[in-house]
């Protein structure tokens, strides 16, 4: 596992003694992983648009075939051959990022026990390249706007201090919204959806439906619950990777719109 960490923890040290700040430092490595991934991303996201622009013609097979559930199959992989879409395209890049998200949710680990005096330098030496290593009296700065990075929202609510709240609060509620705002935007149109409803017999499209609208709410509400119990660090790294994300998925869009 060290062979994975490493890397992300020589990231955050050597950024750290660029900025000076722990805070930019998780920024930066955060909008670089983005960038890093840009070329997988990129096409999942486009993929992604495509398959949504494609639901009017699905559709129509699906008020062709109705309950034929082979034969609308078959004609669905065959509409996607036609317009040389992957349906599974996405599932790399995003398999990538949750590994990527677990591993530097390790890196960062390692950099909190060690500022809380559960680690020693000489373990954290053992990760660094040369140049990076630190001496026995390194202390990093844990502060960003006023709230210390190793500690979670529920500790620093907990100690009532009105100061130490504000960057949390941004945080967990700013996630939220950031997810709720990406889901929204690969979601199909409203029309389309409810199209889909009145076009079949069956009520499975009806049942999917009503799940991507739940969905679309309950995950923010999931990231808001979890990120309570997560450590400021890595709900900065959350927030400004949504952020980055949703950016990547405007511009994936625009550019959509005028290619056709």
């Amino acid at each position: 596992m060290n062979l994975f960490i490493a890397p992300f923890v020589n990231a955050l040290f050597g950024l750290y003694y660029m900025v000076g700040n722990l805070g930019w430092a998780i920024i930066l490595i955060t909008i670089l992983i983005r960038l890093l991934l840009l070329p997988l991303v990129f096409p999942s996201l486009k993929s992604a648009n495509r398959m949504r622009d494609l639901q009017p013609k699905i559709n129509k097979l699906k008020e062709k075939y109705g309950n034929q559930k082979e034969a609308l199959a078959k004609a669905q992989m065959e509409l996607y051959k036609q317009e040389g879409i992957n349906p599974v395209a996405g599932c790399l890049p995003n398999i990538l990022q949750i590994a990527v998200l677990i591993i530097f949710f390790q890196a960062f680990n390692v950099v909190s026990q060690f500022s809380e005096g559960k680690g020693s330098f000489e373990d954290i030496n053992k990760l660094l390249v040369a140049p990076y290593q630190i001496s026995q009296d390194f202390k990093f700065d844990l502060m960003f706007f006023g709230s210390n990075l190793t500690q979670t929202p529920a500790k620093l609510f907990d100690g009532g201090v009105v100061a130490q709240m504000i960057l949390p609060f941004i945080l967990l509620v700013g996630s939220g919204l950031l997810q709720y705002w990406s889901a929204k935007l690969m979601m199909p149109a409203p029309a389309v959806d409810k199209n889909v409803v009145k076009v079949t017999k069956n009520k499975e499209d009806d049942m999917m439906s009503m799940m991507r609208t739940q969905s679309t709410y309950l995950m923010p509400l999931m990231t808001i619950f979890l990120g309570w119990s997560f450590n400021l660090g890595m709900l900065l790294y959350w927030f400004v990777n949504s952020l980055v994300m949703i950016g990547q998925q405007l511009i994936t869009n625009k550019l959509t719109v005028n290619s056709k």
